[in-house]
């Protein structure tokens, strides 16, 4: 019998499969689990229409559910894109002009309708002498900060929250560098995005989004990084770069990529050391969606190979990767900064994160937080051996 992850790869590649014979409630109930942790059952909807999923013997639950999930997803979806647009009018008013990356980017420019691309926050990066212009716009429009800087060596980002009546939260993640990892950090800044950077219109008209070269190396890059890095779905953490989601953008972006465009890819795969990430995520893509890309290019990739140092550094632990960041900062000083601001955050950033700890004395809040995450890396260690 098919995995059900070949079911949801069959469906979404528009096989119209069929629902497996020998199928039990357990089926039914795994597929509705892992289609929503892989953020595609909005995607489902649109791949497998109603009436032709009950010719092909898919459940009515089934159905219904990703149906759902598509209707309440184009919800959130118009409410959200209202209030982008409120944004960036006002950051346009104020002199700045950001550029939108990984999901709400992808699904304004290579999705063919923004709710099909499920996501947590919208992400887009700024110059960083414009962070005070931007807190002060969307703090006027309603928008709080509920996660406070780190350092400037461990924190790129301000996270930026508003709860709806209706369609709940709406994420912000404002960017001056595109990742918090030191080393990622360095690969693409603004003024690199900006200079292929497209009009994202439906937003407004000076918003612009990442283009479909630096779109690609970012999404190989994001899925890669999400090995160490945690993320949540559904209220759960998970660890992993296997998310149907984040393979589906890189089958997209492969879809939308000249002859040239590959060409520049792989000048800047070599350049930044993400070859043989982009090997890796594009192989995903092939297997799971059967995307079409020259031969010459994987070949290309191939022979730049894995061990370059980001390639290393993403497939690593967490503790190498602490330590290349560290070895990757230039200068006693600066190595010192960053060992402090890693181990102990700013009191207003760890009141944040634990606010329903009674006993907020920060020597508590340090060691609270070290405990924990000293047990979730032997957790994860002990899972992966």
């Amino acid at each position: 019998m098919q995995t059900i992850e070949e079911l949801i790869c069959a469906a979404l590649r528009g096989e119209s499969p069929h629902w497996p014979e020998e199928s039990d409630d357990e089926l039914i109930s795994s597929l509705l689990e892992r289609s929503a942790y892989h953020g595609v059952q909005a995607l489902l909807h649109q791949c497998l229409p109603t009436e032709q999923g009950f010719g092909l013997g898919w459940p009515k639950v089934v159905t219904d559910a990703c149906r759902n999930a598509a209707v309440g997803q184009a919800m959130w979806e118009m409410r959200h894109q209202a209030l982008l647009t409120q944004v960036f009018a006002r950051l346009s008013n104020s002199g700045v002009r950001p550029i939108l990356f990984k999901g709400t980017a992808l699904a304004y420019d290579v999705y063919p309708s923004p709710f099909l691309r499920t996501r947590g926050d919208t992400d887009f990066i700024i110059p960083s002498e414009a962070r005070d212009k931007v807190c002060e716009a969307l703090e006027s429009l309603g928008f709080t900060c509920w996660l406070g800087e780190r350092g400037e060596f461990v924190s790129n980002t301000a996270d930026y929250s508003r709860s709806e009546p209706v369609t709940g939260s709406h994420d912000l993640d404002v960017h001056w560098r595109v990742s918090n990892s030191y080393i990622l950090s360095k690969l693409f800044s603004y003024e690199d995005l900006r200079c292929e950077a497209r009009p994202l219109p439906t937003l407004g008209s000076d918003v612009l989004g990442a283009g479909p070269v630096h779109a690609l190396l970012i999404a190989c890059m994001h899925r890669a990084g999400h090995k160490q890095c945690p993320y949540i779905v559904d209220y759960v953490v998970h660890y992993g770069g296997d998310r149907l989601i984040w393979l589906y953008d890189i089958h997209l972006l492969l879809g939308a990529l000249t002859p040239s465009q590959y060409e520049t890819f792989l000048e800047l795969a070599e350049r930044t050391g993400l070859a043989g990430i982009c090997l890796e995520g594009i192989e995903q893509a092939r297997a799971c969606f059967h995307s079409v890309v020259p031969e010459t290019v994987c070949e290309a990739l191939a022979h730049l190979g894995p061990a370059d140092a980001v390639s290393r550094y993403l497939n690593g632990s967490v503790m190498y990767q602490y330590y290349a960041n560290f070895l990757a900062i230039e200068g006693a000083k600066n190595k010192r900064r960053y060992v402090m601001q890693l181990l102990f955050p700013p009191a207003a950033y760890m009141q944040q994160m634990y606010p329903q700890v009674k006993l907020n004395w920060l020597p508590w809040l340090y060691l609270r937080r070290a405990v924990i995450e000293s047990f979730n890396r032997l957790g994860r260690t002990i899972a992966e051996n």
